[in-house]
């Protein structure tokens, strides 16, 4: 069976083939954590998946690189300076290590580069500086730099955005549902010499503006045609469809050939966010008593496509049903019976259900629950001791995609 994903750019079912003219390398960019506080469970839903979909790539042969970028300077994380008092290095030093390890808690591969924003500021500017010269981009009077959405035909192909016919925006992030002009590159509002606000580029002191940010990072960690962007649902629009446009247009080819959004993680049925307060982190579920492995599980559980309704209930039976399939391979672990027949056929079922699954727009959820229906079938069965060794190197083999199963 083709491995098919879902694409936001063609709005339907793909068969995956990477772009690599030996088939198999794939270039991989996912959204990363703006570091001003530890990310919760919602963002990590998102994290697991795309690892999720990293180990499956590897699984199936592929060689993945991966570049997830770091947000280390942005308007968020000024307004939480000013408001906590913390210097802007080490807020986000503390975040971004707290990130970290609970990717590390979690079982996730690291990517092979976490690119930072602040480190990207130069890269930025000349990037706008190229689309100012190629007449994509253009200079108010305030000498501000917009990309010009008229010059890139491809604009609003991602999200179906209707183009808005005043197009000259004066603040991109005023515009949150309209399409329009959006902005690149703003000098700093305290002149040359700046302020804690700005960030030093060669055109002089200026404010961060995110949507050339994951543009520049991808396209220089990475290069010209990526396979695989990945994110957020409300990633879409505006921040992946100006991230599309910058790069496409920059460079004359489609920026990423499959684009790929998670739904959100929701608590109690409202949008989990640390504006609301509302966060559960995977510290207090660990202290909850679930293993980490349970937690992935859990994050897991619900394709990709739909949201995840997280409940402290929703938490106790994950955390039961992790339970009840460590007691099924702990007892197969143990098993030294008389053997049954055709146990070939039975791992050849399974293992064929979850390839399935899998190759089936990525649903690990429903890997899972072959993976259950597997191990229950097991623990039934009075298997010899080389039966229940090729059951478990079989779990081993579904883990190295999941990082789930208590093996």
């Amino acid at each position: 069976m083709a491995f098919v994903l879902y694409n936001t750019l063609t709005k339907k079912l793909d068969v995956f083939k990477p772009r690599a003219a030996n088939g198999k390398t794939v270039k991989m960019y996912t959204c990363g954590p703006t570091v001003y506080a530890r990310p919760h469970i919602g963002n990590y839903r998102s994290y697991m998946t795309e690892d999720t979909l990293k180990r499956w790539l590897v699984y199936r042969g592929y060689r993945v690189k991966h570049v997830m970028n770091i947000t280390d300077f942005d308007h968020t994380i000024i307004q939480q300076v000013h408001k906590t008092g913390v210097p802007r290095e080490k807020m986000t030093a503390a975040s971004e290590r707290e990130f970290r390890e609970d990717l590390k808690t979690l079982g996730a591969i690291p990517a092979e580069q976490y690119p930072h924003a602040s480190k990207y500021a130069n890269r930025m500017t000349k990037i706008a500086l190229q689309l100012l010269k190629k007449g994509i981009a253009y200079r108010d009077a305030k000498g501000r730099i917009f990309f010009d959405i008229s010059k890139y035909s491809g604009y609003g192909k991602l999200t179906g955005s209707r183009i808005n016919n005043d197009r000259k925006v004066t603040l991109e992030e005023y515009k949150r549902f309209k399409a329009g002009d959006f902005l690149l590159w703003k000098p700093c509002r305290y002149g040359k010499h700046g302020c804690g606000d700005c960030i030093h580029t060669q055109l002089g002191m200026a404010e961060p503006e995110w949507n050339l940010q994951c543009a520049t990072m991808s396209h220089v960690c990475l290069g010209e045609g990526i396979d695989i962007a990945m994110g957020g649902w409300d990633n879409r629009f505006s921040h992946h469809e100006n991230t599309r446009a910058v790069v496409s247009a920059l460079t004359g080819k489609e920026y990423a050939k499959y684009w790929m959004h998670l739904k959100h993680l929701i608590i109690n049925g409202k949008k989990m966010s640390k504006r609301l307060g509302n966060i559960v982190r995977v510290p207090e579920l660990i202290e909850y008593g679930m293993e980490p492995k349970a937690v992935r599980m859990m994050l897991l559980s619900v394709h990709y496509h739909h949201r995840l309704n997280f409940t402290w209930d929703y938490a106790k039976n994950a955390k039961k049903r992790f339970e009840k399939i460590e007691k099924e391979i702990a007892a197969i672990k143990k098993m030294h019976g008389d053997g049954v027949k055709s146990f070939g056929s039975t791992l050849a079922f399974a293992k064929n259900e979850f390839e399935s699954a899998m190759d089936d727009d990525l649903n690990a959820a429903k890997a899972i629950v072959a993976v259950e229906k597997f191990v229950e079938r097991c623990a039934e069965l009075h298997l010899s001791k080389k039966q229940a060794r090729e059951a478990i190197a079989l779990l081993k083999k579904f883990d190295s995609v999941v990082a789930c199963i208590p093996v």
